[in-house]
């Protein structure tokens, strides 16, 4: 929140300087034009004299009245707004008004001779207009900004909606891999029971596989992005304990081009979506289930064939993929694109090249 506040901080004064830049020498034109009496019939000293000062109350104003704003905003920042705003209006008028009156003053001074062009009715009505100039002028400056700081604080707010947003999502995902579907332990510590019964051997190589995933899944809480290679690995062992337990029943094939294994991709999306597609269809010897993982136009394709269960498990969370799409939406603006296709449940998972610039990235487990 420091590195925006910084941010817009400093855009807001280029901003500024640019609009100065612009609507000083505007205002000083128009007040050269509109203000001044026949200005294209004055002597060139004259209109030399005019300008300057035109130039010095339009920019003696503005910095007037910025510092007026100025000192609201510091040191009663507190203040409802309406009040603020009314004090800030009266004072830039009055310091508006004050600065064209000295101007005024001192350029009948020094513009004597030039008095006489004018009756006094006229100098009484310039004098008016003048004044109500000057109000006007500060009406709008502080309109200006306002505006800038109107826009500032939403942005803040918009800023702070999102980081909430991002840590209940990261909240939601925490909550997933923490538990690795207890359900999932519950199936592999009967899996590895009747391994050890019938093949010693065989469940020393299961629990390794196991350790492997539980380690995978520990270490994923505190990062976010991991090579696809390094995914890959963990949904090998994920895989190789889902075929202990179901054996030929489930079929896995894994086929990524290896230009694609150095891409990135939100940690544990494969064991998530995998985990999905056994959880919602039917295995059995009738019934077998097919998962193909394969690359496609920087994608990551999982694909199963779909035959749902007619009783859904009670660990089901139900939220597993949703999470996954909003997390790749918020993370990097990308869509997860979910489709059925001739009896196929599909999911494409965009893979990144890189991950530069992106938060809590990381490349390795």
């Amino acid at each position: 929140m420091a590195l925006f506040e910084t941010q817009v901080k400093a855009e807001f004064r280029k901003l500024e300087r640019l609009v100065k830049f612009i609507a000083i020498p505007f205002f000083t034109l128009l007040t050269v034009i509109f203000l001044t009496p026949w200005p294209f019939h004055l002597e060139n000293k004259h209109m030399i004299m005019h300008v300057l000062f035109s130039f010095s109350g339009v920019a003696g104003a503005w910095l007037i009245i910025r510092g007026i704003i100025y000192v609201f905003r510091k040191y009663l920042p507190g203040m409802r707004f309406w009040i603020r705003l009314a004090l800030q209006l009266i004072l830039s008028s009055l310091g508006a008004i004050l600065i064209s009156w000295l101007l005024y003053t001192l350029g009948d001074i020094l513009l004597e001779d030039h008095i006489d062009l004018c009756n006094e009715f006229d100098i009484a009505e310039e004098s008016k207009n003048l004044y109500v100039t000057s109000v006007l002028f500060a009406f709008l400056i502080n309109i200006i900004y306002e505006s800038f700081y109107l826009f500032i604080k939403l942005s803040e707010k918009a800023v702070e909606t999102e980081r909430y947003k991002k840590k209940s999502i990261e909240a939601q995902y925490q909550n997933l891999t923490s538990r690795l579907n207890p359900h999932f332990l519950f199936n592999s510590l009967n899996t590895l029971t009747t391994v050890v019964e019938e093949d010693p051997k065989k469940a020393v190589e299961y629990i390794r596989e196991l350790s492997t995933v539980y380690r995978y899944v520990l270490n994923s809480q505190k990062i976010t992005w991991v090579l696809l290679d390094v995914e890959m690995k963990f949904a090998q062992s994920y895989v190789m304990l889902l075929k202990m337990r179901f054996e030929d029943n489930l079929q896995i094939n894994i086929e990524i081009c290896e230009k694609y294994l150095q891409y990135h991709i939100l940690a544990m999306t494969v064991q998530l979506l995998i985990e999905n597609a056994v959880k919602h269809n039917e295995i059995s010897e009738k019934f077998p289930l097919e998962i193909r993982i394969f690359c496609k136009d920087d994608h990551l394709v999982v694909s199963n064939n779909r035959q749902k269960r007619t009783i859904m498990p009670e660990a089901t969370t139900k939220v597993g993929l949703s999470n996954i799409c909003e997390r790749y939406r918020f993370l990097v603006s990308r869509e997860v694109i979910v489709s059925e296709q001739e009896g196929h449940f599909i999911v494409k998972i965009p893979l990144l090249k890189s991950v530069e610039g992106i938060q809590d990235q990381t490349e390795e487990i």
